[in-house]
């Protein structure tokens, strides 16, 4: 066996992959570290979510073997939500071979119900191991997941265009959206109650599709802190930290720019 894990409380989990869930299939890679699953085929963006191995009960992966596969997102978050929003079942995943299916039990202990599935899984062709995050250092902003969807919220939501502006001089963190009724403007200080780091030497200042943004709202909804960092490209990288039952997962999404701007 390649791939085995074991979940007890998989609620949030659950949450953060319906929220993802915008393209058919989501690439799967477990690590010794935890399980990162990626989704597939996306040209502008990229998200990733990371389940630490410690957030299961039983953990385990043939670490001479590199595993990587693919599988279809839609249809894994579908079994996941057999018991709706009120079960909490106990889950087991594992993997035999490579192109073997992911296997699915589910065990609801007060219903004494359990339910054996599997997933088709497709070899990874072309997968891209390089780390977003060394390109996202320029500047970096830790703020409260909360008071950022309220900002982001307040801005006009039929707006095509956000940008997106760090500075090391007053007002600092600035979001600004551009469309047919106009502009408008919200900003941060780095010295609000809401911001727990701010570094930034160099003002940098980008414009990206607001509809890329939004893909991440839902998301962001269930975090406790967002890291929002900046790359010299225009990359922006968001990282979530998720807690659940004192146990954390991150959801990592990087966005590329339209544009940079001189502000």
């Amino acid at each position: 066996m390649l791939f085995f894990a074991e979940i007890t409380d998989f609620r949030i989990i659950h949450n953060v992959l319906r929220a993802i869930a915008i393209k058919d299939h989501v690439i799967l890679r477990p690590m010794e570290e935890g399980l990162k699953l990626t989704l597939d085929e996306m040209k502008c963006i990229e998200t990733s979510v990371y389940i630490p191995s410690s957030v299961f009960t039983d953990y385990n992966i043939n670490s001479n073997q590199d595993i990587i596969f693919k599988i279809n997102l839609k249809t894994l978050v579908e079994i996941l939500n057999i018991f709706g929003d009120e079960g909490n079942p106990n889950i087991k995943l594992s993997y035999n071979s490579v192109g073997a299916p992911l296997s699915i039990v589910m065990n609801h202990n007060e219903e004494n119900i359990t339910i054996d599935g599997e997933i088709r899984t497709l070899n990874v062709d072309d997968f891209n191991d390089i780390s977003l995050a060394d390109e996202c250092n320029t500047n970096k902003l830790v703020i409260n997941a909360n008071i950022l969807v309220e900002l982001l919220n307040r801005l006009n939501n039929s707006a095509d265009e956000l940008k997106v502006t760090l500075s090391p001089d007053p007002p600092f963190f600035t979001l600004t959206t551009t469309g047919i009724a106009g502009e408008s403007e919200v900003n941060i200080s780095k010295n609000s109650e809401e911001v727990t780091l701010y570094q930034c030497q160099s003002t940098t200042s980008a414009v990206y599709s607001f509809s890329n943004i939004r893909h991440i709202l839902k998301v962001m909804t269930y975090a406790d802190k967002v890291a929002i960092s900046t790359g010299e490209s225009g990359l922006l990288g968001l990282q979530l930290v998720i807690n659940s039952v004192d146990r954390q997962m991150y959801v990592e999404y990087y966005v590329t720019s339209q544009y940079l701007t001189d502000d």
